[in-house]
């Protein structure tokens, strides 16, 4: 699938494949750029007709709300060079230029153009940063352009994460010189004892620690660590800027999240509780299952054995759900890897050697919360359970077929046999009466869907069972 600046280049630039492919690279580094410089990006690459611009991508810093999202032109309009005469006199000659632009209706703001080069050194796009800012702040406008042109492929995700509010900036030169410390940056850094002002040190000669800086120049590899000070924890994020093979310069983004830290390791910890309350519940259950094995070796009555059975496998239903649950840090669970597990224990316990019963299982991923994802197995071991004792009974072979899917907000689950169908008496069945209560009430209840019973193709039993999917976080 295309990027939004590859299907807007394709369509509507005269760009090469060649350097639309190098022009998307920078898109994910947009918005991190957008943040550092604190002020609007613009992305302009040439039309298809002469003498035209398109807007390829646009963004917004951190602090500017989405209620005023409006006031930025979409991605794909077409302009003039006259409309547009600063981002074209930089795609024109391959030099930045500063200047001032008219925004809306009489009001000028500074706007600052760098050229976006292919390899061969030929501007093919043009970056515009848009907006006021402190005089102190235009070396981070330059590095946020630089940090486009040259992006580190690893590790994205974590390097190039949104800024905020809470992010303090640090930019130190190739030499180790510290160039601009935001306020943000000098409030963390006094919190590790450093009460003197950052810019014109030199971490080479300062007494703090820049062990992690230092590696980075020397490696040109950046780098994402937690570091603790005292009761304090901060995340430093170190992102070399590589010009011509050197390091040209270092953005150190450093936050301070104490608190957040203690509720992650607080989180932890419940979260290990649960999974440990999970594990002592499965036991429990495994136990009394066992209980119930000793007890149907000791019965005589045929009635009393297929009882005590069908408790156990209801009991070893549950105990699956607890079983996953123990092995995750979450409280949701893909049902169809219980599904599967209980369709062939419930076989296992209650097909003898000499029949050839067989089961088939087709299941997508289906992520259900605990409480659903037990009544579920409670239903399905119902449903197994008729297929095998009322479905196929006295019979030597026979299929039992479990299917789970998902059609966009519902899921649907098949159980089917191809026995000797359901007779229309099969109710009046006091015992088999109570599998079908506990099959409708927890459908219906528990997991507020349907289910259908249907005679099967060529032969048996078919229930169907549609139920909303509950969203996380709902």
């Amino acid at each position: 699938m295309l990027s939004p600046i590859e299907s807007i280049c394709q369509s509507a630039s005269s760009l090469s494949d060649v350097q639309i492919h190098i022009l998307k690279n920078s898109e994910k580094l947009l918005q991190f750029a957008s943040d550092l410089s604190h002020r609007k990006i613009y992305v302009y690459v040439p039309g298809q007709e002469q003498d035209t611009l398109v807007l390829a991508a646009q963004r917004r810093p951190f602090f500017q709300g989405t209620s005023s999202l409006a006031e930025l032109p979409s991605s794909g309009v077409i302009v003039t060079r006259y409309d547009e005469p600063l981002v074209w006199q930089v795609l024109m000659t391959g030099n930045p230029i500063k200047g001032m632009i008219e925004t809306n209706y009489g009001q000028m703001e500074p706007i600052s153009c760098y050229p976006f080069v292919d390899n061969g050194g030929l501007a093919i796009g043009v970056i515009s940063f848009v907006g006021r800012i402190e005089k102190s702040r235009d070396i981070l406008t330059e590095t946020a352009f630089l940090s486009l042109q040259v992006p580190i492929e690893e590790p994205m995700n974590r390097l190039y994460q949104r800024l905020s509010l809470q992010d303090g900036i640090i930019l130190i030169d190739g030499n180790g010189t510290i160039r601009y410390a935001d306020d943000m940056a000098e409030s963390i850094m006094q919190l590790r004892g450093r009460f003197r002002s950052l810019p014109g040190e030199n971490i080479y000669s300062s007494q703090l620690h820049f062990a992690g800086v230092k590696q980075v120049l020397e490696t040109r590899q950046g780098s994402v660590e937690d570091v603790q000070h005292g009761n304090n924890v901060f995340t430093r994020r170190i992102i070399p800027i590589l010009r011509r093979g050197r390091v040209d310069r270092v953005i150190v983004v450093i936050t301070e999240r104490t608190e957040l830290y203690q509720k992650e390791e607080e989180l932890m910890i419940k979260t290990s509780v649960i999974k440990e309350i999970h594990h002592r519940v499965k036991n429990n259950l495994q136990t009394i299952a066992g209980l119930l094995r000793m007890q149907l070796r000791r019965v005589q009555s045929e009635e009393a054995k297929e009882a005590l059975s069908e408790s156990l496998n209801r009991i070893i239903s549950i105990s699956l759900v607890h079983e996953t649950l123990s092995h995750h840090d979450e409280e949701y669970i893909n049902v169809s890897d219980v599904a599967e597990k209980l369709l062939s224990l419930v076989l296992h316990s209650l097909v003898s050697t000499e029949s050839h019963i067989r089961s088939v299982f087709h299941g997508q991923e289906l992520m259900l919360p605990s409480d659903a994802a037990t009544s579920l197995s409670l239903v399905l071991n119902e449903l197994i359970t008729n297929a095998v004792l009322h479905g196929l009974a006295g019979r030597k072979e026979g299929v039992v077929t479990l299917q789970i899917g998902c059609h966009g907000e519902t899921a649907g689950i098949v159980v089917e046999d191809n026995g000797c169908g359901m007779p229309e008496t099969m109710t009046k069945d006091k015992r088999h009466h109570l599998g079908l209560k506990i099959i409708s009430t927890l459908v219906e209840k528990d997991l507020h869907g349907t289910i259908t019973f249907l005679r099967a193709d060529p032969e048996g039993t078919r229930a169907v069972i549609h139920f909303p999917i509950e969203k996380r976080g709902d």
